[in-house]
């Protein structure tokens, strides 16, 4: 243990309870994904607005992402704890809100709020735990949080159905309040952080700003490209582009840039922060949209959709698990190179996926791709914590999940581009027409004729992002490259 504790029985009774609340955290965050992608369709059929499906997931990873690399300088600066009760604060806040939410508009706007809370719960709860545990100990307590992962992805998508069958889909969000004031309750009583002098450097405000401007225009140009006439289209690409050289501009020239660029020299941050970007595109594409695949075009509930997911969660923990016994023993390159033929061999099952068959082969696809995930998500994770001294593990770690998030929100754009592309092209009559195979009440009353159409046109219009997410996992098989062949964990610091 480090410093942060007085004596030693003191420090393993008061770790493991603080480890226990970054995994309640975990949870949180967790059963965030698996509870509102299965209810995702069932709010879509009560509320409408089909065409902003995808700024449901978008704009909270936009939030997400922009601020990530924020709360991990907040963290080196102002201590791990005080940020992460800030974060918990914003994120319950905007879980409350996304509950009051009367329309898909209002929903993404209050979503984007708890994306903002959202940013700072994963990289806070893994530095958190790195700084409470031993560097020998350190892959099996990030092993749990992977475990987590497993455990919501089973408890997530029942209470999604409960919720959404009985007290209503409000509390998909609001079960978040009392997990998070749980865990909140436990850092304030266990978490104590020594009283050592910090740095403190100006956050720069404006970078962000021309960061979230410059995401938020790419998305908007791949998410609604259709929707735009050339001139508007272009308009939009040249502000994206505009904004994020502006930002790269003021990086370079920042006394305390947002994202920490000479850690890129590291060739095993660069190689984990490429996986992180391929990763997050696909951890998108299966949770956001293979849901709609399943109760769009197999007509199945929500419930089946959720064990889907669940599978690929439970895989993921499973990968992570077993590698967490053995990762002090191994190096990361055959690690990340099993890792990356997994993610090869689940996205070739997506493509193989057709309407009329039952949900065996998307289920299997599911549990390769998880396990390809799980491999990938705790090498790269612990070799970034592994490979950079403490005062630096904050941005570090954060510059890791950033770009995850940042594979996330664009895979989620380009994801949903293709998916609206593909929806326009049997009709302009076809996002609204939708939402009545997805909910099971309106499905019921489509005519059969009418039905094969629309089940064959969503078909299509997923076949199209299954094809966007076979290239992205091919594209992340030559990541491995760059992984040093003999970095490993290190016996020390």
């Amino acid at each position: 243990m480090n410093a942060t504790y007085p004596s030693p029985v003191l420090a393993a009774r008061r770790g493991r309870i603080v480890v226990a609340a970054m995994l309640v955290s975990t949870f949180m965050a967790a059963v965030e994904v698996t509870v509102i992608s299965t209810a995702m369709p069932t709010i879509v059929g009560q509320l409408g607005g089909f065409d902003l499906f995808t700024w449901t997931f978008g704009v909270y990873l936009l939030g997400q992402a922009v601020t990530t690399p924020l709360y991990g300088r907040l963290a080196d600066q102002y201590g791990r704890k005080r940020v992460y009760l800030g974060s918990v604060a914003v994120f319950l806040l905007g879980s409350l809100l996304c509950g009051f939410a009367w329309s898909m508009a209002s929903l993404v706007g209050f979503r984007a709020v708890q994306g903002i809370g959202g940013g700072g719960l994963i990289p806070l709860a893994n530095m958190i735990i790195s700084d409470v545990s031993s560097p020998a100990d350190r892959p099996r307590a990030l092993g749990y949080v992977s475990g987590i992962w497993g455990i919501s992805a089973i408890i997530g998508p029942l209470l999604g159905s409960f919720f959404t069958g009985t007290l209503g889909w409000p509390f998909v969000f609001w079960v978040n309040l009392p997990i998070g004031l749980l865990a909140a309750a436990l850092v304030v009583r266990f978490l104590h952080e020594p009283a050592a002098a910090r740095l403190r450097t100006p956050i720069d405000a404006g970078g962000a700003a021309l960061l979230a401007l410059g995401i938020g225009a790419v998305m908007a140009t791949l998410v609604q490209g259709e929707s735009f006439g050339r001139a508007g289209l272009a308009a939009l690409l040249a502000l994206g582009v505009l904004a994020l050289a502006g930002f790269a501009w003021r990086e370079g020239r920042s006394a305390a840039p947002i994202l920490p660029l000479h850690l890129w020299r590291n060739r095993l941050i660069v190689s984990a922060n490429l996986s992180a970007l391929a990763c997050g595109a696909l951890m998108i594409g299966a949770t956001a949209f293979l849901p709609p695949w399943i109760q769009g075009v197999l007509g199945r509930n929500a419930l089946v959709a959720g064990f889907v997911l669940g599978v690929l969660t439970v895989s993921w923990t499973v990968a992570s698990m077993g590698l967490s016994r053995v990762l002090n023993r191994v190096a990361y390159r055959p690690v990340a190179l099993v890792g990356s033929l997994a993610l090869v061999a689940g996205a070739a099952g997506l493509l193989l996926l057709r309407p009329g068959q039952n949900a065996v082969g998307v289920t299997v696809a599911c549990g390769v791709l998880g396990a390809g995930l799980g491999l990938h998500s705790l090498v790269f994770n612990v070799g970034v914590q592994g490979s950079v001294a403490h005062g630096e593990r904050g941005r570090a770690t954060s510059l890791f999940f950033f770009s995850r998030l940042i594979g996330q929100a664009l895979g989620a754009a380009a994801f949903g581009g293709a998916l609206n592309a593909g929806l326009a092209a049997a009709g302009p009559a076809a996002h609204d027409a939708m939402r009545d195979l997805v909910e099971p009440a309106l499905r019921a009353a489509v005519p059969a004729a009418e039905l094969a159409r629309l089940t064959g046109a969503l078909a299509e219009a997923l076949h199209g992002v299954f094809i966007l997410a076979a290239v992205i996992a091919a594209v992340a098989l030559p990541i491995i490259l760059l992984v040093p062949r003999r970095a490993r964990l290190p016996r020390d610091g």
